[in-house]
């Protein structure tokens, strides 16, 4: 098949959609299948390269500032699928704005399938953040028509993915038609070496790093991901265990204020803010990961420290819950509540046999649900139906066409 994935960024930007996206392409290549993507422009970065098979193309190339951002966003667009050459029988858009509005404007002359991904959902989702969106800055009252007749465009899409059943839910309270949307969770690799505690206290000592016990969160460092919640924690956690130590690994607004806060606390030689960095060798040496998120769509860094086996806190929130059974493959807490988030990250590194035994049933439940291999699988067979006629869940050709 020949597809396109059309995303705002793609490495070496690296959030979890990226990420994602980055993991389909290459699996997609190696599954014989013909992958371009299209993504912004990247100041330092070549406007077209071919990396591990993949054709990158980073031709859009947004206005600098207000109604001019998405006039930029939406021509660059055009003038890439106007070209002769992009010829695609998928189009998957990452998000629901204006990648997804313009392959979808597209589809019935140029002839592909239109799948639309969205990125979240709820408060910090897609629909929230277009909601927000201006797009007549002298003019508000152009903004509503706009968003409705976007929002009708794309909801003209040959199929929605949904990653969970509450997006799903999401999608069909805002019109998207049922019938339409399919559920494809997050898949990441699953790692060869399972998370041991005995073997994560060495792997700490190859690495330098002179800690007992050491925490890890992986994810931007914004508001709704939770690390000022996580460093509340830390003092009372720094009480019990005097060696702890918090490494933060990701990047982003509040990174000056996680560190003030760690200085106000006391706790700044116990917070390591390494920045972004490969988490493949911190999840072996950490005893446990936190992700006290305050929302979340699938959280790939919690999927990741489930495949390696790494006992994992994070909150009772919709993404979360579909993914983690609180008592048996992690522990699950109530968003916003630093006390209780310090008291269950106590109970795994008090009992080193619940956190291997949790870890190990994680790791289990990320082979039967969450695999790389399962997740490409579902994108393939999904393709592969709407290339035929089929919609997205049906036994024969789609005689409806929509």
């Amino acid at each position: 098949m020949r597809i396109c994935l059309c995303i705002p960024y793609f490495p070496p930007v690296m959030g979890g959609a990226e990420r994602q996206a980055s993991l389909l392409a290459s699996k997609l290549v190696e599954s014989g299948d013909d992958v371009t993507v299209v993504t912004r422009h990247l100041p330092g970065q070549p406007a077209r390269e071919v990396s591990g098979g993949v054709r990158i193309h980073r031709a859009i190339r947004p206005g600098r500032r207000g109604a001019l951002f998405g006039l930029g966003y939406m021509l660059s667009l055009l003038a890439f699928f106007a070209d002769p050459r992009a010829r695609f029988e998928v189009v998957q858009a990452y998000g629901i704005h204006l990648g997804a509005y313009i392959a979808c404007r597209l589809r019935p002359r140029r002839g592909f399938r239109v799948v639309v991904r969205p990125m979240s959902f709820g408060p910090i989702g897609d629909l929230a953040m277009l909601a927000q969106m201006r797009f007549w800055p002298l003019w508000q009252g152009g903004d509503a028509p706009t968003r409705g007749h976007l929002l009708r465009t794309i909801q003209e899409a040959d199929a929605l993915v949904a990653l969970s059943r509450d997006l799903a839910a999401e999608l069909i309270a805002h019109g998207f038609p049922s019938h339409r949307i399919v559920q494809i969770a997050n898949g990441v690799p699953l790692p060869e070496t399972l998370w041991e505690p005995s073997r994560a206290k060495m792997t700490r000592q190859s690495l330098g790093i002179p800690a007992d016990p050491l925490l890890l969160f992986v994810g931007r460092l914004d508001r709704h991901k939770g690390a000022v919640d996580l460093l509340r924690a830390v003092p009372a956690l720094v009480k019990r265990y005097p060696k702890l130590l918090v490494i933060l690994l990701g990047d982003g607004p509040l990174r000056e204020e996680l560190t003030s806060l760690a200085v106000e606390s006391g706790v700044s030689t116990h917070v390591r803010l390494s920045g972004v960095a490969d988490p493949t060798p911190f999840l072996q040496a950490a005893d446990a990961f936190v992700l006290p998120t305050l929302g979340e769509g699938m959280s790939n860094a919690l999927l990741e420290a489930m495949a390696a086996g790494l006992p994992c806190v994070t909150t009772r929130v919709a993404g979360n819950m579909e993914v983690i059974a609180h008592g048996d493959t992690g522990l699950l807490v109530e968003p916003g509540n630093p006390e209780e988030l310090q008291h269950a990250i106590a109970r795994l590194l008090d009992d080193p046999n619940l956190a291997f035994r949790m870890g190990r049933d994680a790791r289990q439940r990320v082979r039967v649900a969450y695999s790389a291999e399962r997740m490409v699988a579902s994108y393939r067979d999904l393709f592969a139906r709407l290339t035929a006629g089929m919609g997205p869940h049906d036994d024969g050709p789609n005689q409806k066409g929509n």
